[in-house]
């Protein structure tokens, strides 16, 4: 129904109001003008120390909230205790995949050819919520295990953990850290016609 307790479709005034109580966290005294974007540091999630909150908003209503982690060299075993936690609570996820870009990108970056492909580390998980009678909306929770661009990395210990919680019906095509792959890999598949 929501992200740290602002619930989707808060105005951002509400959503401030609600976070000025959250312990840890820094909140702006005061709100730019028309804000699509909130971006605040400190706190916790999951009893790990937060890099950075975003809160965004979409016709004044929120619609993304994201907070990225400080795993401090454990990003993997981070991610895998938070998939754990959201198995738990929501059931297993809707789907996994690698993160980032597409296999040309990734070939590009990796330095060419077979020869120099390097192992990479890096996963996400995501959870899907369809409208109900109590909610209307469609909702994603992304679990993101990455580099701090959103791709594969070479070496674990630069991995971030990232989590993304999104109303759908908000904001269809959320497309920051590769939300935007999520959708579509999860959809119906490309029918002849379609091309």
């Amino acid at each position: 129904m929501g992200f740290v307790g602002v619930p989707f479709g808060s105005s951002p005034e509400e959503a401030l109001g609600i976070l000025n109580s959250r312990p840890g966290m820094i909140v702006p005294e005061t709100l730019p003008s028309n804000p699509t974007k909130l971006e605040l540091t400190g706190g916790n999630f999951a009893a790990q120390e937060v890099l950075k909150w975003t809160f965004e908003f979409v016709d004044g209503k929120f619609a993304v909230g994201t907070v990225v982690l400080k795993p401090d060299g454990n990003g993997l075993t981070v991610f895998r205790d938070l998939k754990d936690s959201l198995t738990a609570k929501y059931g297993p996820s809707a789907g996994v995949r690698k993160p980032g870009a597409s296999g040309a990108d990734k070939k590009t970056r990796q330095g060419g050819g077979e020869s120099k492909k390097q192992e990479t580390f890096g996963t996400v998980s995501f959870w899907r919520f369809a409208p109900t009678l109590a909610d209307k909306d469609s909702k994603v929770i992304v679990c993101e295990a990455a580099g701090p661009d959103g791709n594969e990395v070479t070496e674990e210990a630069k991995i971030q953990v990232t989590l993304y919680y999104i109303d759908e019906t908000l904001k269809p095509t959320a497309t920051k850290g590769g939300i935007g792959a999520v959708s579509k890999s999860s959809s119906a598949p490309v029918k002849k016609e379609d091309l």
